[in-house]
C-alpha cells in the first residue's frame, strides 16, 4: 500500500517537506536499506517529536548494523531540529523490529489494535517514543 501512498513521490513527501527526510543505504549500486522521517501523524505529537518510518533492510544485507545507522540518522537528524523524540508504530509481528528499536533507546509507550478483526486476531500495533538527550523529557501518550 505504501507504494501507492507516500513512497510513490518520495520527493514531495519526504524531501520537500520541512522537517521530513528520506535515506537509503547502497551497496554494490544497489539500495539495500532505506528510511523516512517525518511529522508524526497523531496531532498531540507535531511540534514535539518527529515519526521514523518505513525503516526496511533488504534481508540479504540484515545483521550488518544497516538498521542501526539508519535509525541513528533519524535520532540525529530529530535532535539537530530541536525535537525532543522521536516516535514510531510496529507490528506485534515485528519481533526483531521491536528489538532494534529497544536497543537504541525507544520504549513502548502504547498498544492499538487497527481493526475490530486485528483485535479478534490479537494483531497489535505497538506505539514506541525515544526521547531525545538534551530535552526536557515530555509526558508519553495515553494508553
Amino acid at each position: 500500500m505504501a507504494l501507492h501512498t507516500d513512497l510513490l513521490d518520495i520527493r514531495a513527501t519526504y524531501m520537500r517537506a520541512p522537517d521530513s527526510c528520506f535515506w537509503v543505504a547502497e551497496a554494490g549500486g544497489a539500495v539495500v536499506g532505506m528510511v523516512a522521517v517525518a511529522p508524526p501523524q497523531d496531532p498531540s505529537q507535531r511540534g514535539v517529536a518527529l515519526e521514523l518510518k518505513r525503516m526496511s533492510v533488504s534481508k540479504d544485507y540484515r545483521g550488518r548494523g544497516i538498521s542501526k545507522a539508519l535509525c541513528g540518522e533519524v535520532l540525529r537528524f530529530a535532535q539537530a531540529r530541536g525535537y525532543g523524540a522521536v516516535v514510531l508504530y510496529t507490528s506485534v509481528v515485528q519481533v526483531v523490529a521491536q528489538r532494534l528499536y529497544e536497543g537504541q533507546g525507544f520504549r513502548k509507550v502504547g498498544t492499538s489494535s487497527p481493526s475490530l478483526l486485528a483485535s479478534l486476531l490479537c494483531f497489535q500495533i505497538f506505539h514506541y517514543r525515544c526521547d531525545l538527550p538534551g530535552r526536557p523529557l515530555s509526558p508519553a501518550p495515553p494508553r
